[in-house]
């Protein structure tokens, strides 16, 4: 990642693409990205180093992992290598980090553990890493460059420029974030168009080999969009946006999603449908299967998605349906299946893909969307007081706390909460 400002000099000197004398490993990497459908005048060369979209270094490896993936014509974020779920902890070393830098890298760090993600992120020296980033000052240079993973994982060294002195910590953490990124597996958002964030250049790559959309973000980019924009500004908050949030928690949270005190939403295309309340949310694909309820708040803690990208449960035309007052039904076939309690219910051709609580944590709303399902053979799974789980399959995902689970095959179709203190009594479970 690199400002809108620098000019990059090209020749046989420092950029050798295309010059003689190569050795055979690096022309492997170029020949194999532009087969992959790299454009040539995007791969440089440098001290023996190839790189993409100017920042992001390919391996040998990574290339050609690239060449064994199928090919795709969705738009791109992501590369096809990602991260194993062996990797747990990430660990980034970063000796020569000092003042603003070492205070950003400490942030950077922060916020990408602040996300419910497979593995956790901490400066060196640290226990139990599953790997290691070395992260290295380049004196002179105003940006930063990476790699992708390969082999299952991160790429090993992460270069941050010492020009950036001169923008500030925010800046600084937003490229320290945006290089982390590659190294887990994000092409830039703005991939087919660099003139978006820098004011000039064009297109890194056509949809194929080695790019693919990650669903529930946006198709176009925009300026101040995205942390992986191609180019950075000035004013840059080095915050995630909410694309970026989305992105990551698609690729790397697990199916569980905690929203007792924030969004866990694994998706953003269905806006912002519960205003002013805490939101856990599935991907395109993904029906809600399971709930969790905290015995001594007595609040939701953790909501469980059926991973897999299942055709049967699109993410179009959702709508939310409020349930704190009283019963809020899109069918009644299923007769009164928890007397009592208000209860949200999908209608017969719909599932429940999210659910809302309050910030004072009393369930709201649970989010319906039209699928290809029937509302077949629905039995209610009342948790309120112990575990009431159709399967066991997927282990212990919230210990200590009361759990409610549609077992293999079936979908989450409505939920019940109390009239009064508005936690969670029962899901409704249905079969498709």
């Amino acid at each position: 990642m690199f400002s809108k400002s620098l000019v990059l000099a090209v020749g046989c000197g420092a950029l050798m693409l295309g010059c003689a004398g190569q050795p055979d490993e690096t022309q492997e990497i170029v020949d194999n990205l532009v087969e992959a459908g790299f454009p040539a005048d995007d791969i440089m060369v440098v001290d023996g180093k190839v790189y993409v979209g100017r920042d992001a270094e390919v391996s040998l490896t990574a290339s050609r992992e690239m060449l064994a993936q199928d090919s795709t014509t969705e738009e791109q974020y992501r590369t096809t290598n990602l991260v194993g779920s062996s990797v747990t902890k990430i660990c980034i070393s970063g000796s020569t980090f000092t003042g603003a830098f070492s205070t950003a890298l400490d942030l950077a760090i922060q916020e990408y553990n602040e996300l419910p993600l497979t593995f956790s992120m901490a400066r060196t020296p640290s226990a139990g890493c599953s790997t290691t980033i070395n992260a290295v000052i380049q004196p002179g240079v105003v940006g930063g460059s990476a790699g992708f993973p390969s082999g299952g994982l991160p790429y090993p060294t992460v270069n941050i420029g010492g020009g950036l002195s001169s923008y500030g910590v925010d800046v600084i953490k937003h490229v320290i974030k945006h290089e982390l990124g590659h190294t887990i597996g994000f092409r830039h958002t703005d991939y087919y168009n660099r003139n978006i964030s820098c004011g000039s250049g064009g297109n890194e790559g056509p949809a194929g080999v080695g790019a693919i959309h990650i669903p529930g973000t946006p198709t176009t980019a925009s300026v101040g969009g995205s942390l992986m924009n191609s180019c950075f500004r000035s004013v840059e908050s080095g915050h995630f946006t909410p694309s970026d949030r989305v992105a990551l928690v698609y690729l790397y949270a697990p199916a569980t999603m905690n929203f007792e005190n924030r969004d866990a939403r694994r998706t953003i295309s269905t806006g912002d449908w519960a205003p002013s309340s805490y939101k856990a949310e599935c991907a395109s694909g993904e029906p809600v299967t399971g709930l969790s309820l905290n015995p001594t708040s007595r609040n939701a803690r953790v909501a469980l998605c059926r991973l897999g990208g299942d055709s049967r449960y699109p993410h179009d035309g959702c709508y939310a349906r409020s349930f704190s007052t009283g019963d809020s039904r899109g069918t009644s076939a299923t007769g009164d299946w928890d007397p009592g309690y208000y209860k949200g219910e999908c209608g017969t051709n719909e599932f429940v893909a999210g659910v809302a609580q309050t910030t004072t944590n009393e369930i709201t709303a649970v989010l319906c969307c039209p699928g290809n399902v029937a509302h077949n053979s629905c039995t209610a799974r009342v948790f309120d007081g112990q575990d009431s789980r159709e399967s066991s399959s997927t282990g212990d995902w919230d210990p200590d706390n009361w759990k409610g689970e549609c077992g293999p095959g079936r979908y989450v179709g409505g939920l019940s909460r109390g009239t009064t203190d508005g936690a969670p009594h029962a899901l409704l479970c249905c079969s498709p």
